[in-house]
């Protein structure tokens, strides 16, 4: 997988300081500052940001230079004019994190919403539900209700079998539901019990 990752900077702050010398065409000038916010991005995605940065620019003569390398009373002239004015970080540059943050409470939600569902249903059976099971590890299948009497439950139990829990709706389709059997409510809770049934899906 390719990751396309990099660094981008954004204007936050221009400001003004005068009464100063150039130290390029030796004038008693006023030179225009801005300061930039660099932050890192994934996929043009903001994810945090990693440092300020300071240039001027001489009125007189245009030259820029970064804030390190002006002399030291105009530095400190800026970082009195930046003191006034404070910058502050955009929210919008931890705007990766936040979406990481957001995905996880989700995804932390939904895996809650699916086990207290099949908690109830595993309880409240109904024809039609869709049994999802672990027998031996690494390997997965799943069963579906066809009848319920009073102790027991009659079901279809799926032909086929898969390595991957992620891909186990694929064998979930009626054709490969040709075997039907009878188990007792009680043994069925059993393997819920035993982790061995760890979700039911009910249309």
């Amino acid at each position: 997988m390719v990751f396309y990752y990099g660094t981008k900077a954004t204007n936050l702050r221009n400001g003004q300081i005068i009464n100063v010398e150039c130290p390029n065409c030796n004038t008693n000038v006023s030179m225009i500052y801005s300061v930039f916010g660099k932050y890192g991005h994934l996929y043009l995605i903001p994810f945090f940001p990693i440092k300020k940065l300071t240039f001027a620019e001489c009125n007189s003569c245009k030259k820029t230079f970064e804030q390190k390398e002006l002399p030291s009373p105009i530095q400190q002239k800026l970082e009195r004019e930046k003191e006034k004015n404070k910058v502050k970080i955009p929210i919008w540059m931890f705007s990766g994190l936040f979406l990481i943050a957001a995905i996880i409470g989700l995804v932390s939600y939904s895996s809650h919403q699916t086990d207290l569902d099949t908690a109830s249903f595993i309880k409240n059976p109904k024809a039609g539900d869709i049994y999802y099971l672990s027998f031996v590890e690494g390997h997965y299948t799943t069963i579906k209700i066809n009848q319920i009497s009073k102790d027991s439950l009659n079901i279809f139990v799926n032909d086929m079998e898969i390595d991957s829990k992620a891909y186990i709706d694929n064998i979930d389709i009626d054709k490969n539901y040709t075997k039907k059997t009878n188990i007792s409510k009680k043994n069925m809770l059993k393997l819920y019990d035993e982790k061995k049934i760890y979700e039911v899906k009910r249309n």
